[in-house]
């Protein structure tokens, strides 16, 4: 049985974040909701994890003869998002889970670019609450002025400036997807109803409104791409140390294992992790898909 390598996501499984979230209200709203975007609902089974929450089905026999997936690029239609979040946003937000979901699928099929595939995979964002720049700011602030105290010698400073601080609780974002793969016969073989939210924890503060909801397509596209490439419940799979190959990728932003994963771009890698430590918005660093993707 293959187990699910350990990441940014899968790493707030070992924190307390969720018994504190539950008890002093420090995380996002989940919601799932069923929005028609799927073939058909019946079959999905409820599964959860600390912040995130889903509803699934795989049919393994089918997942396992598969040889090639397409991607289809996930759709976050403006509806959804009102106001909160700019065109430019949701583009980055939605190619964010493809890039993630490419990945976790490349680690088992042959990703391809052609309508002439065993499996096509599609997304849809349905429900979106965006940051609170506030509450970001606000908690960056913090951050920042306790980092210069330290650097001053100011006693109390050196000392917190050694421990996170926790996000101000104001305003953390949510994200909610539906996603299925269909058969050549367009018979559905897996899907996933995912709904994740920020907490004040674990949850990287960064001053756009966009911010949380990026962060959560990436944890949506490996959760789904997991169920894909095993069949397995992605957050009842043992958990392991990353490889080589999934820092290498999807950390340090260098090559895909599969080409066809180019076209979503790549990660930013140590600009983007920099970038994420003095709270930029995640479009300074992600240009997102590197071509049209069709």
């Amino acid at each position: 049985m293959r187990t699910k390598p350990t990441t940014s996501r899968t790493l707030r499984q070992l924190a307390s974040a969720a018994a504190l979230c539950l008890t002093v209200g420090a995380c996002g709203t989940v919601l799932l909701n069923s929005t028609g975007s799927l073939t058909r609902y019946d079959r999905l089974k409820a599964s959860t994890e600390a912040s995130t929450t889903a509803r699934l089905y795989a049919d393994r026999p089918a997942l396992a003869r598969t040889k090639t997936v397409r991607i289809i690029p996930t759709h976050f239609p403006e509806s959804v998002a009102g106001s909160s979040l700019t065109a430019q946003e949701r583009r980055l937000v939605a190619n964010n889970a493809d890039r993630s979901l490419c990945y976790e699928l490349s680690l088992r099929y042959d990703v391809v670019s052609t309508r002439n595939a065993d499996l096509t995979v599609r997304a849809q964002v349905t429900r979106v609450e965006a940051t609170d720049l506030l509450g970001a700011g606000a908690t960056i602030g913090t951050s920042a002025a306790v980092t210069i105290a330290g650097q001053v010698g100011i006693g109390f400073a050196e000392g917190l400036g050694r421990i996170p601080i926790p996000r101000v609780p104001i305003g953390l974002g949510s994200l909610t997807v539906e996603a299925e793969a269909l058969d050549r016969r367009h018979e559905q073989r897996a899907a996933m109803v995912w709904g994740g939210a920020a907490n004040s924890f674990t949850s990287q503060p960064r001053y756009s409104r966009a911010s949380d909801p990026y962060d959560l397509a990436g944890d949506f596209g490996q959760d789904f791409g997991f169920l894909l490439a095993t069949g397995e419940d992605p957050f009842r799979a043992p958990l392991t140390l990353p490889n080589w190959n999934r820092i290498r990728v999807t950390t340090l932003g260098e090559a895909p294992l599969d080409p066809d994963c180019e076209a979503f771009g790549r990660p930013p890698g140590v600009d983007g992790m920099l970038a994420d430590y003095i709270g930029l918005p995640p479009e300074y660093t992600d240009k997102g898909p590197r071509a049209p993707v069709n």
